[in-house]
């Protein structure tokens, strides 16, 4: 009762630092329309600054992450908060453009790599091993408060203040972190493993682990779905409550990407909660069907009303969420205990390459179907979007799911039991008539 007790405090500080780190996430998404026409960057070059982030991140984590298979995670944890606090730092006080907006962008994602998956690292390290799935589903899933949070914090300080102050308050929330992590996680020692093997070799062993590799796939669909909707959310409510038939003149985009972000929470805790149910793979494979279907219909939404575009990507922005703590639980469950690190650092490396090319494709898409101005080019960049489902549903099921025995398997199991019981019949025969 004590460890499950400690396990569940140290599951609630895990999460109240994720939110924390989350505040400068959406700061720049928030922020895309006024910065990209402040700054007169075409659509490729804004999603390109939203990507950098990822660029950042996935250069970093695979050596962040294996490196918590052997120190502990807790102190890569900490110095990756405080980087993450100086890329909205350098966002606040230097950026004036392009470049500065690439480089504060990237600063943030590299700290941000030390951050997610080692957090995660650092908690299932610490927790009781029946609570892992639904604390894995938690830690993923509740950090869409903070991101909530940072799409609101950075609209209702740009629109009262300015944006290099909404950028200033996003600096705090990583501080925070530390600050909490440093005084109530205590330092642990990475079990020690004969034979550990090296950077390189760890890699090469996850990409043998099939049923963890299936779900690191889904995991690349999800996040490009997740980030590249993120990065142009602000945008596309814009675009839609200007043209949209039956709109307002009155919107503020930001806030109602907070509350849409807010959504997608419950989905993602509900849904790993049915996976024993249903099968992980299973439930997986019915979000992302369901999730396919809405974003065609969320492209689509603009021609019927403004209400319709909220309602339908908030549906969308859910069924994308759905997934998100599943298919992490999965990875996990399926990594080796010693080889977690390593796992999870591909898991997230893939998972956020996709989150660096989707917005910057989506902008591309764009701009090459006619433009921010154009219906039908929201139409093609959120069908580009949701595609990767399908292909993502076909990896998943041929790698995680595992193989039904044929007739000939079946028989041949029936006849080595039956040969066992036999055998095992004789020998007390035999024993009997000695005694």
């Amino acid at each position: 009762m004590t460890r499950v007790a400690g396990s569940a405090r140290l599951l609630a500080l895990m999460c109240a630092a994720e939110i924390l780190c989350m505040a400068g996430f959406a700061t720049y998404p928030a922020l895309l329309p006024m910065l990209r026409a402040s700054w007169e960057l075409s659509n490729a070059a804004a999603g390109l600054v939203g990507g950098i982030l990822f660029l950042g991140y996935v250069a970093s984590v695979p050596m962040l992450t294996s490196l918590t298979d052997r120190f502990d995670a807790r102190r890569i944890y900490l110095a990756s908060c405080l980087l993450a606090a100086g890329g909205s730092a350098f966002f606040a006080l230097v950026a004036d453009g392009f470049v500065g907006a690439l480089i504060a962008q990237a600063l943030f994602g590299i700290g941000f790599a030390g951050i997610y998956m080692p957090g995660l690292k650092a908690m299932s390290d610490r927790i009781d091993e029946g609570l892992q799935s639904r604390a894995t589903a938690l830690y993923t899933s509740l950090s869409g408060f903070g991101l909530a949070a940072s799409y609101f914090l950075a609209g209702f300080v740009s629109a009262h203040a300015s944006w290099r102050l909404a950028f200033a308050f996003a600096v705090m929330g990583p501080l925070a972190a530390a600050i909490l992590v440093f005084l109530f996680m205590a330092p642990k020692a990475p079990a020690p493993v004969a034979n550990r093997p090296g950077f390189l070799a760890s890699f090469r062993l996850v990409f043998r682990n099939k049923p963890a590799l299936g779900y690191i796939f889904g995991y690349v669909a999800h996040c490009w779905e997740l980030y590249g909707s993120r990065a142009w959310m602000v945008a596309f409510l814009t675009f839609a409550g200007g043209t949209a038939v039956g709109a307002g003149k009155a919107i503020d985009a930001p806030t109602l990407a907070s509350v849409i972000s807010l959504g997608g929470i419950a989905s993602s805790i509900g849904c790993n909660e049915f996976a024993k149910r249903f099968g992980r793979a299973n439930l997986v494979t019915g979000i992302m069907v369901i999730g396919f279907l809405l974003g065609i219909a969320t492209g689509l939404s603009w021609r019927v009303s403004f209400i319709a575009s909220i309602a339908l990507l908030a549906c969308y922005y859910a069924a994308v969420m759905a997934d998100s703590g599943a298919l992490t639980a999965g990875t996990v469950a399926a990594a080796k205990p010693e080889q977690r690190g390593a796992t999870l650092g591909v898991h997230s490396m893939l998972g956020f390459t996709a989150g660096l090319v989707a917005p910057t494709s989506f902008g591309v898409i764009l701009d090459l179907a006619g433009g921010a101005q154009s219906g039908w080019a929201w139409s093609a960049s959120f069908a580009v979007l949701a595609l990767p489902n399908l292909i993502a549903i076909a990896v998943l099921r041929h790698l995680a799911v595992p193989a039904r025995p044929t007739a000939d398997t079946v028989t041949t199991r029936f006849a080595s039991a039956l040969g066992a019981q036999r055998d095992l019949a004789e020998r007390n025969g035999s024993g009997a008539l000695r005694g």
